[in-house]
């Protein structure tokens, strides 16, 4: 073996150096890589946006204090460049990277800031604005001493944040919370100028400024976000050249994932996530390992709307629509297998999966006789409301037809992200479509973000689900600092969860970057498409 291995590499070595390898080309500086989105993104401030869509923009422009590694199994230092806890688990110190500065430029104009160092005063402020301003995320840190006086409205600053020095950030916390580093990787927590927050007020989701390795130029709604390098970047790569390497970064909207296709095909797109399930054999055939492909860490569902009947109190309703859909089917003839039935809420990537969790196989006659102890003999009207998109559609369609059989009348709604998760908010829909992709990596993203009673609407919990067993099962998971004793807890919950059936239990999600061939240092992350660093991608073709 070892023979065979030295002559493979002497051949390799050959090739690189007769035939011009393209991975041992030098990166690239220039060019403009045109990312396509299927919607417009809500919000560019990062401390209210919410969704996918958004952070895929927002990750270019700010900055946390932490990243999650590319595998999503560690958690790096980025503008703080190192940490400590305190035995106890309550106070934690951060040492933040000096040189770090916000944008200078924005919009082809100078910053309110000019361009300034980020210090430990910068977090405290920002940080402290998701309390004022309302942030839906900031709950995610509520276990940071002061968090409620600052909520109530008793307090004008963050007792458990403070700017010991000028490099140097500390949190106290109220209890020790287990995933207290991994929360401050999400996107929201990021620092934010205060002299540019201030100048533009609620229109700085118009006029972001971050510390990004690209600033923001424009935004065409509905169209494209346009944003530039940013030449005063602090990272460098490991032969000390300056990030980016792109002169830009471009978010094309198309919704129809079909049209998207075909212009990245044209080459009027360098890069698209999710392409469409019935073209991604064709797609593999066409890019080979430019298509990039991984699991994802998410679950694919559709909620019940438990403020209100019927389902609000009829559990055998909301069973019989769980044993009414043949996941694998659907799975097979629309995702072209790409998806893996779910059997509750964690999907298999995620710590405190439970492969002996009690879900629901398909079963048409129990659905039937479900249906009927439910109240409904002679069937079932409602409606559900899904976001555009080919995927959606087709999936809700297929579903329709499968529960039309069972007697269950199922409409479908189509409206845009935006006015889906405004009326998610709001708890309109009777039942509607969701997915939710992992923030941090701890069962607390899912059991407790989404199906939590605090967390009613904008928070995550846009079922409007209360049950005050699993809340407090949850409750004690964010405490325990035992790795064992926590996903015991959670196991729990999640069956609980499982057995009331807020949702219909869909998929665990699939996700791929299609990248053209001049594409160069593209990456997959295990959180995502809208997670894939942009500030080391490169083209061959400008």
């Amino acid at each position: 073996m070892r023979r065979i291995t030295a002559l493979f590499v002497m051949m390799f070595a050959l090739c690189i150096l007769f035939c011009g390898v393209a991975a041992a080309a030098e990166p690239v500086y220039g060019g403009v890589v045109r990312w396509h989105e299927a919607a417009n993104p809500p919000k560019l401030d990062p401390h209210m946006a919410t969704d996918t869509t958004s952070a895929r923009v927002l990750n270019c422009l700010f900055e946390n204090l932490v990243v999650n590694s590319n595998d999503g199994q560690k958690i790096l230092p980025w503008l703080a460049e190192s940490w400590k806890a305190s035995a106890d688990g309550k106070v934690w110190t951060f040492k933040l990277r000096k040189g770090v500065h916000f944008h200078k430029t924005a919009e082809g104009k100078p910053t309110a800031n000019g361009g300034r160092e980020v210090t430990a005063a910068d977090w405290k402020w920002s940080l402290e604005r998701m309390i004022r301003d309302k942030s839906p995320r900031a709950y995610f840190i509520d276990c940071v001493a002061g968090y409620d006086e600052m909520t109530n409205g008793k307090a004008k600053e963050w007792a458990g944040i403070k700017a010991i020095d000028k490099y140097t950030l500390q949190f106290t916390l109220k209890e020790p919370f287990a995933p207290f580093l991994s929360v401050l990787a999400y996107n929201s927590f990021v620092v934010t100028p205060k002299e540019d927050v201030e100048k533009w007020g609620k229109d700085f989701n118009f006029h972001p400024v971050g510390t990004g390795p690209f600033v923001f130029d424009s935004w065409k709604q509905d169209q494209k976000v346009t944003l530039r390098k940013n030449e005063n970047y602090w990272k460098k790569d490991a032969k000390g050249h300056r990030f980016p390497y792109l002169d830009g970064f471009e978010v094309v909207v198309i919704p129809d994932a079909t049209v998207a296709w075909e212009e990245f095909k044209k080459g009027n797109l360098d890069m698209m996530r999710d392409v469409p399930d019935r073209l991604v054999v064709d797609a593999r055939k066409m890019l080979g390992k430019k298509l990039l492909e991984a699991p994802q860490p998410g679950t694919y569902y559709y909620g019940f709307n438990m403020s209100k009947e019927p389902f609000k109190s009829n559990i055998k309703l909301r069973h019989a629509f769980n044993y009414a859909v043949d996941r694998k089917r659907i799975n097979d003839l629309v995702l072209e297998g790409l998806f893996f039935p779910a059997k509750g809420i964690l999907p298999p990537s995620m710590p405190g999966y439970n492969k002996n969790l009690k879900g629901y196989e398909y079963n048409p006659e129990k659905a039937k006789q479900l249906l009927k102890e439910a109240g409904f003999p002679k069937g079932f009207e409602t409606t559900l409301q899904v976001n555009q998109n080919v995927r959606h559609k087709a999936i809700a369609e297929a579903i329709q037809a499968q529960l039309a059989e069972l007697g269950i009348k199922l409409n479908i709604k189509i409206v845009d992200w935006g006015v889906h998760l405004d009326t998610l908010d709001r708890a309109e829909p009777d039942m509607y479509r969701m997915g939710w992709v992992v923030d941090y990596l701890d069962p607390d993203n899912f059991l407790y973000v989404n199906l939590h009673s605090s967390n009613f609407g904008a928070k995550g919990n846009y079922s409007h689900y209360k049950n005050p067993p699993v809340d407090k099962l949850m409750e004690q998971g964010r405490l325990e600092t035992d790795p064992k004793k926590r996903m015991e807890i959670y196991q729990k919950a999640e069956q609980m969860l499982v057995d009331d059936a807020p949702w219909v239990f869909l998929f665990y999600y699939y996700n791929n970057i299609a990248t053209q061939k001049w594409v160069e240092g593209a990456t997959l992350p295990a959180f995502g498409d809208y997670m894939a660093p942009m500030h080391n991608v490169w083209m061959t073709k400008k």
